[in-house]
């Protein structure tokens, strides 16, 4: 009995061991599994992310590039616009007559206090001497007038075109949810390997 005694303690020991070894082994399999789905779960958080960013450069990028052909376009219609004002403007001696004083005098104080704000260098105040020798002559005719309207008027569109193009981009910012992310980023994939 003494050697059955010992193959039985031999082979108990034996299980013991092995069921020792096949619960530890586990124990880390199922660490090292979890540790692998925490890491799967965050390199696609982090390729998520990386997707939206680059979705949105493209996006930000077209609005940007449609806003800057727009005021390219609405630029040379304006002056072409300007150079046809002119000749007709040349031609009609009512634009040689002069604004009255206290209008030019408005509209000139204005124009300097928009530059002095646009530009920080400048004063925004006139020169003295300069103001003392227009006031005898014309300081601002009907057709400078004529003149200044449309290049305002196309900076004003510029400018609404460059608003519209930064709420554009905020709202595509807010709406856009990120269950579709991966479907846009591959809808943008595709269309840039087509161009």
């Amino acid at each position: 009995m003494s050697i059955r005694a010992t193959v039985i303690a031999v082979l108990v020991a034996l299980i013991t061991a092995l069921s020792f070894g096949v619960y530890h082994y586990h124990d880390k399999y199922s660490d090292e599994q979890g540790e692998t789905k925490r890491l799967e779960q965050e390199t696609a958080g982090q390729a998520s992310v990386i997707a939206r960013q680059a979705f949105e450069f493209n996006r930000f990028n077209q609005i940007s590039q449609q806003a800057s052909q727009y005021a390219i376009n609405i630029k040379a219609q304006s002056d072409e616009k300007q150079s046809v004002y002119r000749t007709i403007i040349k031609r009609d001696p009512a634009g040689r007559q002069c604004v009255p004083d206290d209008v030019a005098s408005r509209l000139l104080d204005h124009t300097y206090r928009l530059r002095s704000s646009a530009m920080h260098t400048a004063t925004g105040k006139s020169d003295a001497g300069r103001v003392s020798a227009i006031t005898t002559a014309c300081r601002l005719t009907y057709a400078q007038a004529v003149y200044w309207i449309d290049p305002l008027l196309t900076a004003i569109d510029r400018a609404n075109r460059q608003l519209a193009g930064i709420r554009e981009i905020e709202g595509s910012r807010k709406n856009l949810p990120d269950k579709s992310l991966c479907n846009s980023v591959k809808k943008w994939q595709g269309y840039e390997t087509k161009q």
